[in-house]
């Protein structure tokens, strides 16, 4: 009997994807099931019927898998956030290890013939772990009660969200605080009405300091009108939690996907962060630990020496925002790098990466497109007393181009190249260039489909991937951090 929308079926779940959901098999053909653990023995209705597979939803766990966990968020089913959370932990772990291997395995293309596969990074710290927030806002359709937190799954409704296990605790009081004192209007999507749109929280796990954002939608000049208001409540928040360090009033108006407008007043205190991150990976590699006066803050951690550096982050500007497990990602970059290297640092952002790499670098050149990271990026070399460093604005692919003029003329290459782009990966014009100006690359990837991608590109230009690490960044979700490293044969 043919198979049709909606049947019945019982199917065993096999293992993971990479979108997080579970992969089964009926009569043959693949089945994909969301929410569901290895190892369950589920009724599953049939959502679709595709030429090659097929997407069913769990209707009953006839079995559950040993690796089954009840999730420790109480909005698990209706945020859709941490997709993972009903999943034990290590057994996560083994499974998103298997994940890479497979995307990476030498079945898939010959540019991925013989790569060490090393222990996946796990996280230490599962809850509590994320330093950048930004809630959706919205509001009730009669009591006019103001809503914030996330989108569901596969939707553009909020979930009102008073706790989440995975931020920091002060910031749940924060959002509820405005929940409940916020006298003017929250935005409504379907109509564009409403004054407040979103909520834009960085957190410094180091300090427990924070920057507010506050997303409105209307303009600066209707903010004129509303400035007194708007100041007395800032003024109210700021009092209430002393851990506030700036808020800041974005102005956005358009209906459009990006959450910030152009336009940005600071109402009070700061209109940055501070965040640490300590190294592990300094002298066991051949570099000294730096002295006082130069890069970073030295400090101790029994039979082991390391260093702490500091980085000033803006609401715009792009950092970790797990730095816990952002340090051992880092460290593994680190092991790769000789001591004395002339590093290339494209897509570097605030600095986080150059720096960390700094002591033992005899020169750091990083290559940015946004300006304030930039900024950032400048203030942060000086924080952290680097001498030897190099900053360019502007479009990434021409000042690879400038760059490999310059180091063609001086008959010389980087010692490595870091690259660090965003999900989509990189542009192929890029990495030709940047295939010309070094013989090893070292890629920081939050995306194994596009990493694969781009390890494949520079396979054809000469490169082989020798190893490959990942990461768990965002724990009990389906996302990968990887870090890459490839050498020119």
């Amino acid at each position: 009997m043919e198979l049709k929308q909606d049947d019945i079926i019982e199917l065993t779940a096999e293992k993971l994807v990479y979108s997080g959901a579970a992969l089964s098999h009926y009569e043959g053909k693949a089945v994909f099931l969301e929410n569901a653990v290895p190892g369950d023995k589920v009724k599953a209705r049939v959502l679709r019927i595709n030429k090659n597979f097929i997407r069913a939803k769990i209707l009953e766990i006839i079995e559950p898998s040993s690796h089954r966990i009840k999730p420790f968020c109480p909005l698990f089913n209706a945020c859709g956030g941490c997709n993972l959370q009903n999943v034990e932990y290590d057994f996560l772990i083994s499974q998103k290890q298997g994940i890479l291997e497979e995307m990476f395995s030498p079945l898939a293309s010959d540019a991925f013939k013989d790569v060490e596969f090393k222990p996946f990074i796990k996280a230490d710290v599962l809850k509590e772990y994320r330093c950048k927030v930004q809630n959706a806002v919205s509001e009730t359709k009669v009591s006019k009660r103001l809503l914030t937190g996330y989108y569901k799954e596969n939707s553009h409704e909020v979930v009102n969200i008073k706790f989440c296990p995975i931020q920091p605790k002060i910031i749940d009081e924060i959002t509820g605080f405005i929940r409940e004192n916020w006298k003017m209007s929250g935005y409504v999507e379907r109509t564009n009405k409403g004054l407040l749109k979103h909520i834009l929280i960085r957190y410094s796990s180091a300090e427990g300091k924070m920057l507010l954002t506050l997303v409105l939608n209307k303009d600066f000049e209707y903010f004129n009108k509303i400035k007194s208001e708007i100041e007395e409540f800032a003024c109210a928040l700021a009092g209430k939690f002393p851990q506030i360090s700036g808020i800041l009033i974005n102005f956005n108006p358009k209906k459009t996907n990006k959450i910030t407008g152009d336009v940005t007043e600071l109402i009070f205190g700061e209109d940055f962060v501070t965040e640490k991150l300590k190294s592990f990976e300094c002298a066991e590699n051949g570099a000294e630990p730096a002295e006082d006066k130069t890069q970073g803050t030295p400090c101790e951690k029994p039979g082991k020496p390391c260093r702490e550096f500091t980085y000033k982050i803006s609401k715009d500007s792009f950092f970790q925002v797990n730095p816990k497990t952002a340090e051992k990602v880092f460290d593994a970059l680190k092991a790769f790098v000789e001591p004395n290297s002339y590093i290339l640092d494209a897509y570097g952002g605030v600095g986080a990466i150059s720096i960390f790499l700094s002591d033992k670098a005899k020169k750091i050149t990083l290559v940015e497109e946004s300006e304030s990271a930039v900024n950032d990026a400048k203030a942060n070399f000086k924080l952290n007393n680097c001498e030897n460093y190099e900053v360019f604005l502007g479009d990434a692919k021409e000042i690879f181009k400038t760059l490999q003029k310059q180091m063609q003329k001086q008959g010389k290459t980087y010692n490595a190249v870091v690259l660090d782009p965003p999900r989509k990966g990189s542009d192929k014009e890029a990495l030709e260039i940047i295939s010309k100006l070094t013989k090893k690359i070292i890629y920081v990837s939050c995306n194994p489909s596009t990493l694969a991608r781009d390890v494949k590109i520079l396979h054809d230009l000469g490169f082989k991937l020798k190893s490959l690490q990942g990461a768990d960044m965002f724990p009990f979700t389906h996302h990968i951090e990887s870090i890459a490293c490839l050498e020119k044969q």
